[in-house]
């Protein structure tokens, strides 16, 4: 049988491997390295701990299986690759490399291919082989690299990929093709691989159709999360898998995780968690017409001390749901093995390829020092984040929130808090692709650019590429520093093509103190976008050349301008493509008014009669970094300034204090309303107050302390009820009782205490929602919501 397996036209010997010293050597790669082309090397059954390199045209390695048929010899001749590197790799150029018959384990690298890699132009046969708990960038089992390889009887799986492919990765690389071939009798297996995307299989620029034959795969019918395709140039090449059985059964329905969890429970109650989140995404099954939730309950999530799986690969139309911003966090750390900035081995989170992936209710940060990326998306996703708070990263490569999007679903972000960074390159958010949708009551603040150079733009610290329709609602940019010389701390721009007229609008955004050089913010599309600025306020910033740079048609209204800069508004001049500017200019406040505008030759700038440059008398206070030091002085002259007629504006009906955004019938210039109270949603959960037993709290959101203001204790009427005891108490948005504040029962009137932000031990509290309960006589008789801002 063995004469059947050795090319006929080669003439070679055969050495034998025997770890009892008994045959020509005890060590295989010694055996390779003596073989010339036509040789082969039988290896004998035991756990050879090796990391076999193949550099010899027409070499056959085997084992007993080989020349027996006796399958158990695959599992008593192992290739142990001790975790040091690659269990076996396969040089450039070489060609006829004949494998059969072995386990290859523990195999470990930071490039391609921990079981087995296969290099640019080689020409292989694998067969009857397990490939089992090898970990690598790229290829968890196998690594395939612009080759010819045939692949029969082989099985991948429980292989890590920390990037692509757990199982087997294939790219060919442009200008290369490779040619891999799956036997449809002796079929192989692969599943139960994990990875950052493409959990067992990710095929690369891939230049025909591939028919993969498999005994088993890991689920019946495989989507993105398992299997990726792509094609040289978008071609339309497809990837049929023919399964004849299933690894698993996704879960159709939620699941929790929690940091005390074990993922041998089911996971389907609290009382039964799994303990990694990348193993409750893998088991929920894929929805888009019912999606489920992976709940995690409260804790701390991570590496070091729970076993957590990096990056955490996200499945379309399944949500990762945390407990609260306070309460879950999970901390991404880079492989034990694997150096930081080699690919993904700082993601926390990771996706590609999947239409709609969504995450909320979670603190997201890293325990490295450089290169940290917090989520990672690609090809033609959407992104929704709800209730994040992404802090104290310092991104290299990536942005701290990276993703290459689409337009087919609309993106929605609300209450995304990115703050605490510095990065020697990229930035906060950086959204390539075509991002269309809404980002709503979120924060992009405290955060260094420490690139400098003589010749490129620094990326900017917030970077986005809009498409169709992108709105910004209630948002704060502030605290944010460029250090190279021409480069804009924010950037706007619009996909090109197909050809459309973008539309970005920002309403009630706060763009406070940031500090770049060659400009603060850039807005800027062709083919005529439609810019609108609504009640935002641009102040305290600090530039050589201006504060917000546009063009197309824009439209600025109840705004206000007021920082260190030669020019607080810049028409772009879209030089050489043609294209003017309308810029229309209502009710706003402008620093040194039409002389505070940049004009391009061309363009029409429509300054209207009703607008002003007045100081605009901000309240002030200790800390210009706090977004209230925006809010209007009683004196300013901005209050009541705005338009009549607010409807064509689209407004939140709240301002960026979360207070009424239209108040005593007029609305103010900038994105706070002098004067006015909480705004409460139909939807907040609070009781309704008794007229005669109210509370209200200021400054909302507050970072220092917040004022509360008690209306009378006494209830009115002939027989007032008798008030034995009267607090002020405190809640989280999970519940939990916070601190008590005594009041004093017998005091008519109005009574005034505040609450500064700490709890019952004195500990500052984390930012985040509170409710400020009046309690009389045990009853919850009034509430507040209140935001804390640290």
């Amino acid at each position: 049988m063995l004469a059947m397996i050795v090319p006929c036209f080669v003439i070679g010997i055969t050495r034998t491997v025997k770890l009892d010293g008994s045959g020509d050597y005890t060590i295989i790669q010694n055996a390779l390295d003596a073989s010339v082309s036509g040789d082969t090397v039988l290896v004998y059954p035991g756990r050879y701990f090796e990391n076999l390199v193949i550099q010899t045209n027409n070499i056959t390695l085997l084992s007993l299986e080989a020349i027996s048929g006796n399958q158990t010899y695959i599992d008593s001749t192992i290739i142990d690759g001790n975790h040091l590197d690659r269990c076996l790799r396969i040089t450039q150029n070489k060609q006829n490399i004949i494998i059969r018959g072995f386990t290859l384990i523990n195999g470990f690298s930071i490039g391609g291919g921990g079981g087995i890699a296969l290099a640019v132009n080689t020409s292989s046969s694998l067969s009857n082989l397990k490939i089992c708990n090898n970990t690598a960038l790229l290829g968890g089992g196998i690594n395939i690299g612009a080759s010819t390889v045939c692949l029969s009887g082989v099985d991948i799986y429980d292989n890590y990929a920390l990037q692509f492919g757990g199982g087997v990765f294939a790219d060919a690389g442009a200008g290369y093709t490779n040619n891999i071939t799956f036997d449809p009798d002796n079929r192989c297996s692969i599943y139960n691989n994990r990875s950052g995307a493409g959990q067992d299989i990710f095929i690369q620029n891939a230049t025909s159709d591939l028919i993969v034959y498999l005994d088993t795969f890991s689920v019946a019918v495989f989507k993105s999360y398992y299997a990726i395709f792509l094609t040289q140039n978008e071609a339309d090449y497809q990837l049929h898998i023919d399964i004849q059985n299933t690894h698993h059964q996704e879960i159709d329905q939620d699941v929790y995780v929690s940091p005390d969890g074990s993922d041998s429970n089911n996971g389907l109650s609290p009382q039964s968690p799994l303990k990694t989140i990348h193993e409750g995404i893998y088991r929920v099954a894929s929805d888009s017409l019912s999606q489920k939730t992976v709940h995690l309950l409260p804790g701390t999530y991570s590496r070091t001390t729970n076993n957590q799986i990096y990056p955490i690969a996200l499945k379309s139309w399944v949500k990762v749901q945390g407990s609260g911003i306070d309460s879950t966090e999970v901390i991404g750390e880079p492989h034990p093995l694997i150096p930081v900035g080699y690919g993904s081995a700082d993601f926390v989170f990771m996706t590609c390829i999947e239409p709609v992936v969504s995450i909320a209710d979670m603190t997201i940060t890293t325990s490295i020092t450089n290169n940290s990326c917090v989520l990672h998306g690609s090809k033609k996703g959407s992104l929704n984040l709800t209730n994040i708070r992404i802090h104290n990263v310092t991104p290299d490569y990536f942005s701290a929130i990276w993703a290459y999007l689409s337009n087919e679903y609309d993106s929605k972000w609300d209450n995304v808090i990115i703050e605490n960074i510095v990065t020697p390159d990229m930035g906060l958010v950086d959204i390539n692709g075509s991002f269309s949708g809404k980002i709503s009551n979120s924060v992009f603040r405290n955060a260094t650019s420490t690139y400098t150079s003589a010749s490129v733009w620094a990326y900017p610290l917030v970077s986005f590429r809009g498409d169709k329709n992108l709105t910004f609602e209630n948002c704060e940019f502030s605290n944010l520093t460029m250090t190279d010389d021409n480069s804009t701390a924010i950037g706007i721009g619009g996909v090109q093509f197909p050809q459309q007229s973008n539309n970005f609008s920002f309403s009630n955004c706060l763009f406070s103190n940031n500090t770049s050089p060659g400009g603060i913010i850039a807005t800027s599309s062709t083919n005529q976008p439609i810019m609108s600025f609504n009640n935002c306020t641009f102040a305290g910033n600090l530039s050589d050349t201006y504060t917000l740079v546009t063009n197309g048609n824009v439209n600025i209204v109840n705004t206000i301008f007021d920082n260190d800069t030669p020019y607080q508004i810049k028409v772009n001049p879209m030089n050489g493509l043609g294209e003017l500017t309308t810029l229309n200019i209502d009710y706003s406040n402008i620093k040194d008014g039409i002389a505070g505008i940049q004009q391009a030759v061309g363009n029409t700038i429509n300054y209207l009669a009703t607008n002003i440059d007045s100081d605009p008398l901000f309240s002030g206070g200790d800390d210009i970094n706090n977004p209230l030091y925006y809010r209007l002085s009683a004196a300013s002259p901005c209050i009541n300034a705005g338009t009549p007629d607010t409807l064509g504006l689209f407004l939140p009906p709240y301002d960026l204090a979360e207070n009424w955004r239209i108040w005593n019938t007029r609305i103010d210039m900038g994105c706070f309303e002098y004067g006015s109270e909480p705004w409460v949603g139909n939807d907040d959960p609070v009781v309704p107050a008794i007229p005669a037993l109210s509370i209200t709290a200021y400054p909302n959101p507050f970072s220092v302390y917040t004022n509360i203001r008690v209306s009378s204790l006494k209830s009115g009427g002939d027989r007032p009820e008798r008030v034995n005891d009267a607090s002020i108490t405190i809640y989280n948005i999970k519940g939990q009782r916070v601190k008590s504040i005594m009041l004093d029962p017998e005091k008519t009137g109005e009574q005034l205490t505040h609450w500064d932000g700490r709890d019952m031990d004195n500990i500052r509290c984390s930012s985040g929602i509170y409710f400020v309960n009046l309690i009389v006589n045990g009853r919850n008789v009034s509430t507040r919501k209140v935001s804390l801002i640290r």
